[in-house]
């Protein structure tokens, strides 16, 4: 059943791309940053970890009141943007400080993701008792994703260069954009939307 149910299939295939690009963005960014910074790079690295951990948890209470006003698509698509728009400005720079505002970005995608894939894997599992298997399902998904992410993404940076790499990674962000907007159904019912608040 779970196999048959289309818009499970492709937010699964949705959080694998995400932990495909995301995974390995930082650990590239924190291989220029040790090149570029030596001793100072573990400091960088750890404020880089932390901040969007901060930003997660200011921003998912909205996340999840945004959720019931806009929907569900509209709150992925822009997880999914941010984390494209990031992997493009780790191409064009490595300054520290620049990092630590564009790492605010991962905050965003962090929390939207957080609040959504418990949201969505309900709305598509309503009434049918398999939540914790579609959950399951979707998170290993996300898990090979992001097991393969690290692998691919060095070898793509080692035989090409780092720039290539984050290019490389804004691609699959990008593509998982397109499928979202394309594919993903709305799955917030229609009579579970509130009127948005002015």
């Amino acid at each position: 059943m779970l196999c048959k149910n289309y818009g499970l299939l492709i937010f699964g295939g949705c959080l694998f791309l995400f932990q495909f690009a995301n995974a390995s963005l930082l650990p590239l960014a924190g291989e220029e940053l040790v090149y570029r910074n030596g001793t100072s790079a573990p400091l960088i690295v750890s404020t880089l970890i932390i901040v969007p951990q901060i930003v997660v948890a200011l921003t998912a209470p909205w996340a999840g009141r945004e959720a019931q006003n806009w929907g569900r698509r509209p709150l992925l698509l822009l997880g999914f943007s941010a984390l494209t728009v990031r992997a493009l400005l780790f191409v064009v720079t490595a300054n520290p400080w620049l990092l630590l505002f564009i790492q605010l970005l991962d905050g965003i995608s962090g929390s939207t993701l957080g609040v959504l894939t418990a949201l969505i894997v309900a709305d598509l599992t309503k009434g049918t008792g398999r939540f914790n298997l579609a959950q399951g399902f979707v998170g290993t998904l996300a898990g090979v994703g992001a097991s393969l992410s690290t692998t691919f993404f060095s070898l793509v940076s080692g035989n090409f260069g780092g720039a290539i790499g984050f290019v490389s990674i804004a691609c699959v962000a990008l593509s998982l954009v397109l499928v979202v907007w394309f594919w993903m159904p709305e799955t917030m019912p229609s009579n579970d939307r509130q009127r948005p608040r002015v």
